[in-house]
């Protein structure tokens, strides 16, 4: 039996759903635009970072945000990051503050993302057990220590994690999750 071809929701600069496209079209070349999301989780004043699974088609071995994924049709954003959450990390949370949103189009190879992405932020007991086939390590970093990384090694980190950092430290939720 073959795999499930995954449908993402098209979308122009503000959020209107456009229609449907595969997951395989949306990142060809130029990519099609479409809804994703990126959470940043936090325990004890530290956020959580995941190293992306070598095996991944765009950014693979890069670090990134907690989780990030899209949003398929008929789901919301919270329920989308529950969805994935749990599938990908195992992690479980009450809320989360959706905090930022932004548009950005970034080519890698032959693919590229082409999102209008929003920031979902929250809480978490730290409980995670990561699936092997998405991440390949994890790790906590304190708000300063990951500005210095992005400015010394941005190489390191997708060009998301490092979009919706900026965003959320020019909004004034950041501080609600200093430690």
């Amino acid at each position: 039996m073959g795999q499930k071809k995954e449908i993402l929701v098209l979308v122009d600069e503000h959020d209107n759903e456009l229609g449907t496209q595969t997951r395989e079209k949306c990142h060809l070349g130029e990519g099609l635009r479409h809804r994703a999301y990126v959470v940043f989780l936090f325990h004890e004043g530290k956020l959580l970072l995941q190293q992306r699974s070598g095996e991944k088609l765009l950014w693979p071995s890069y670090w990134d945000v907690s989780f990030t994924s899209h949003v398929y049709p008929g789901e919301s954003y919270m329920h989308a990051a529950r969805r994935k959450g749990a599938q990908e990390l195992g992690a479980h949370f009450e809320e989360l503050e959706d905090v930022y949103s932004f548009v950005y189009k970034v080519p890698f190879g032959r693919y590229s993302e082409n999102e209008f992405c929003r920031l979902l932020v929250g809480r978490f007991d730290g409980v995670i057990s990561p699936n092997p086939r998405e991440i390949m390590d994890t790790k906590y970093v304190r708000l300063p220590e990951l500005r210095r990384e992005l400015r010394e090694r941005p190489e390191r980190y997708t060009p998301w994690l490092k979009l919706a950092f900026d965003g959320f430290l020019k909004t004034e939720k950041w501080k609600n999750y200093r430690e």
